[in-house]
């Protein structure tokens, strides 16, 4: 009879051990894969942050695909600017550009400018006007009116002129971009 007693006694310690070993090894897969699945995420997101597609800052948020154009670190190309509808078409742009121009106003044509270049353009566009010389040989060397317009992308847009110097005809090109409010808006010229 004490034999019976110690073998059942035996057997739910032998049980106790075995759950809790197969407990431990459940444990340990789970904290295992978790820190290969977090080492895997922190690698990425170290890549995003590399690349700027994320903050820089804890939980390392991805950027937004709207928050990555206004930083200029998407393409161009994007569905997110296809549906973005225009208010104020290239030619527009020119003409108030030009019209601008005409009336020696340095803001209105620098507004016509991309937000990158408005302070450059304002500043050189001052400079120019005290100089009648200089401002009628801008003039003269842009083109009156733009209506045939290279077609790049549906964010982009390239307006190939020629002018003439000294005999010699010379190739220019001016190209616009599409803002975040839909107005084209000159990048170059």
């Amino acid at each position: 009879m004490k034999e019976n007693i110690q073998l059942k006694q035996k057997k739910p310690r032998k049980r106790k051990i075995i759950t809790a070993v197969i407990f431990f090894i459940i444990f340990l897969a789970i904290v295992y894969f978790g820190w290969a699945e977090y080492n895997q995420w922190w690698k990425a997101r170290k890549e995003y942050v590399r690349m700027g597609l994320a903050e820089d800052k804890f939980p390392y948020r991805m950027y937004t695909e709207r928050e990555l154009i206004e930083m200029g670190r998407w393409p161009v190309e994007s569905k997110y600017y296809d549906s973005i509808p225009t208010r104020t078409t290239p030619e527009e742009t020119y003409a108030k550009f030009r019209q601008a121009l005409i009336d020696e106003d340095s803001d209105k044509a620098a507004e016509c400018f991309i937000d990158e270049k408005r302070d450059t353009v304002r500043k050189g566009l001052v400079d120019i006007f005290g100089d009648k010389q200089l401002k009628d040989q801008m003039l003269e060397d842009l083109p009156i009116k733009i209506d045939s317009i290279d077609i790049i992308g549906r964010s982009s847009v390239y307006y190939d002129y020629s002018i003439i110097r000294e005999g010699k005809k010379i190739a220019q090109t001016m190209s616009f971009v599409k803002s975040l409010n839909g107005d084209w808006l000159i990048e170059d010229l």
